[in-house]
C-alpha cells in the first residue's frame, strides 16, 4: 500500500498504543467519569444534598471560579451553583488573593494552570480560609500537586493530555466519601475511538484515510453525543482499560523535552513571551503557552503555523461580558502542542516556521 507523509502538529490525538516502562498512578481512590464537567457538577448536587456538608458545615452553593478559565464549562455548572469569580492570571505563581473572600461553607476551585503551577500557595492559603477547595489538574493529572493533594476534592479531564475518548476522575484528598457514576452512555465515547483511530491511519499515510473530514465530523458527532450524556455517565470500558496503570513515565518525559526545547529555542525571538518559564520539578507542563503584544499578532502568527499544518488551541476564548483584563489575555494567548506524539526535530520544525512568520 502507497504510504505518504501527512506531517501535522495539534489537534484532538490519534490512536496511540501504550508505550513500556513505567508508569505513574493515579490518587487513591478516584471515581471515574465520562467527562471532567460532569465529575465536578456531581460532586456540587452531592454537597448540595449533604445535610451536614463538610466537616458538619453546609455548602452555601457559592462557587468561586478564576475569571480566565474555561467560559462554556463554567456556565455549565451554573445549574448546580452560584458561580462568583476571582482574578488568577496564568502568567503568575499565584491568584491575586484580595479577590478571593469565600465564606468558610463556600466552594472554591483552583486550578493549575497549564500544569506549571506549585502547590504551596494554594496549601498555605487554604490552612488559613478553610473553606470547600476543589481543585483542577486537568492540565497536569499526576503532577506532585495532584498526588500529595490537601484539598477537599480534585478533579481531571484526562483526554486533555492523554489519548483516550473520554475519561475524567474524581477523588477527595483527605477522605470524603465519593459517588461512584453508573449510568453509561457509550455512544459519544464509541464516535471519538472511531476518530481516533481513522486519524492515526490518516496520519500514518494510509491511502483509504486520506480524507480529514471524516474523522473530522466523527469528533464533532462525539462531542454532541457528549453534551446529551447524563451527569453519571462513567467513563468507558475501554478508557478505563487503557488507563487502568495510569501515566506512561516516557510521556511525561518527551513532553517536558519538547516544552523546553520550545521555549530555550525561542528565548530571542521577539514575536511572544512565554506565559512560564519553569515549573515544579515533580510536575509537567501540559504545552508551551505563549503571549502575543496583540491581538492581530497572536493571530497572524496563528493562522502562519495552520498554513503548516500546526494546529494551535486557544485557552480559552472569552466572551463579551468577561473583565477587560481577562478578554485581553484570551486574545493574545495562543498554546503551541508539544506532547509525547512529537520529537525534538518536530518542535525545531515548528520553531523555524515562528522564526519565518514575519
Amino acid at each position: 500500500m502507497t504510504r505518504v507523509d501527512r506531517w501535522e502538529v495539534g489537534g484532538e490525538f490519534h490512536w496511540t498504543s501504550l508505550p513500556e516502562g513505567e508508569f505513574v498512578p493515579w490518587p487513591a481512590p478516584v471515581s471515574w467519569y465520562l467527562l471532567a464537567r460532569h465529575a465536578a457538577a456531581d460532586l456540587f448536587r452531592t454537597l448540595a444534598r449533604r445535610s451536614d456538608g463538610i466537616e458538619h458545615r453546609p455548602w452555601s452553593g457559592h462557587l468561586w471560579v478564576p475569571q480566565y478559565f474555561c467560559h462554556d464549562v463554567a456556565g455549565y455548572w451554573k445549574k448546580f451553583a452560584e458561580i462568583r469569580q476571582y482574578a488568577d492570571d496564568p502568567r503568575g505563581a499565584q491568584p491575586d488573593w484580595t479577590t478571593l473572600k469565600p465564606a468558610k461553607n463556600d466552594a472554591v476551585l483552583a486550578v493549575n494552570f497549564f500544569g506549571a503551577r506549585a502547590a504551596k500557595p494554594w496549601q498555605r492559603w487554604h490552612v488559613k480560609t478553610g473553606c470547600i477547595l476543589v481543585e483542577d489538574h486537568s492540565h497536569d493529572p499526576v503532577s506532585g500537586w495532584a498526588r500529595n493533594s490537601k484539598a477537599d476534592y480534585a478533579f481531571s479531564s484526562l483526554r486533555k493530555t492523554i489519548p483516550v475518548s473520554d475519561g475524567a476522575i474524581l477523588w477527595s484528598p483527605i477522605g470524603h466519601a465519593l459517588t461512584v457514576a453508573k449510568e453509561v452512555d457509550l455512544s459519544g465515547s464509541a464516535l471519538k475511538l472511531a476518530a481516533m483511530v481513522w486519524k492515526r491511519d490518516y496520519l500514518e499515510g494510509a491511502a483509504y484515510a486520506a480524507d480529514k473530514s471524516c474523522y473530522r465530523e466523527w469528533q464533532r458527532a462525539g462531542e454532541d453525543a457528549f453534551d446529551r450524556s447524563a451527569i453519571l455517565s462513567a467513563a468507558s470500558s475501554w478508557s478505563r482499560a487503557y488507563l487502568a496503570d495510569g501515566v506512561p513515565e516516557s510521556w511525561r518525559r518527551r513532553r517536558t523535552a519538547n516544552v523546553r526545547r520550545l521555549l530555550r529555542s525561542l528565548e530571542d525571538w521577539p514575536g511572544a513571551e512565554p506565559v512560564f518559564r519553569a515549573w515544579p520539578a515533580d510536575g509537567v507542563p501540559m504545552a508551551a503557552v505563549f503571549c502575543f503584544p496583540s491581538a492581530a499578532a497572536r493571530d497572524a502568527v496563528r493562522k502562519r503555523l495552520e498554513e503548516h499544518s500546526v494546529y494551535c488551541p486557544v485557552h480559552w476564548p472569552a466572551p463579551a461580558d468577561c473583565e477587560l483584563a481577562v478578554r485581553e489575555l484570551a486574545a493574545t494567548i495562543l498554546t503551541i502542542p508539544a506532547d509525547q506524539r512529537y520529537t525534538g526535530a518536530d518542535m525545531d520544525r515548528i520553531v523555524g516556521i515562528l522564526r519565518n512568520s514575519g
